[in-house]
């Protein structure tokens, strides 16, 4: 997979979903050597909401034999001294007032409404951010504007703390014989309506 390819189409495919939308939906999409995947998220508002999607990640993953992941999703971010290290809450479903200030949202003080593209690989993590553009009269979505701290190429050891819960999602399968709790947990996810209804290529989700 050539990945700076990658990450701009996953750039397309996020802000084609998000134009015109209230807010940017929040998605994974896990991508296999021969088709792609879609996941719809409901949360990452808490660290039990990470900790069970990150599980289920790895599990979608292993289950196809992705060699890599992309995370879409929208959030409250604020930006420290220009630092790509930052605090990031997921957005609620009350869609507030667009923000205000000038072109370049690297300069912004305060918390911007933003678009994160994440695609996890073994090896890196690829980390596009783009702030949110809002019509100001219907609040609806209308473009964005990309911000350069939040637009970095990371091994994974280096990546920012807020993803670490998806640090497992790599993690080898246990030898026969070895398996843990946590794998068994990762076979009953693949069971959970939610996921096992995602796990159909993007081109076939309408049939289904």
């Amino acid at each position: 997979m050539n990945q700076p390819m990658a990450i701009d189409e996953l750039v397309s495919v996020a802000q084609a979903e998000a134009m015109g939308e209230l807010d940017a939906p929040m998605m994974a999409i896990v991508l296999s050597s021969e088709q792609s995947y879609d996941l719809p998220i409901n949360s990452l508002e808490t660290d039990a909401d990470k900790a069970r999607w990150g599980l289920i990640l790895r599990a979608a993953r292993e289950h196809v034999e992705a060699d890599a992941v992309a995370v879409l999703y929208p959030a409250w971010t604020t930006i420290r001294h220009k630092k790509p290290e930052v605090e990031a809450e997921a957005a609620s479903e009350d869609i507030p007032e667009a923000p205000a200030g000038s072109d370049d949202a690297d300069d912004s003080d305060g918390p911007i409404d933003t678009l994160f593209v994440q695609l996890h690989t073994r090896d890196h993590v690829y980390w596009r951010g783009f702030e949110q553009i809002r019509d100001p009269k219907h609040q609806r979505i209308i473009g964005f504007r990309r911000i350069k701290a939040l637009s970095t190429d990371y091994t994974r050891d280096e990546a920012p703390s807020v993803t670490s819960w998806l640090s497992t999602l790599f993690e080898p399968l246990p030898e026969e014989g070895e398996e843990t709790n946590v794998d068994r947990e990762l076979a009953d996810l693949l069971e959970e309506p939610e996921v096992s209804a995602a796990l159909y290529p993007r081109q076939m989700r309408a049939l289904h």
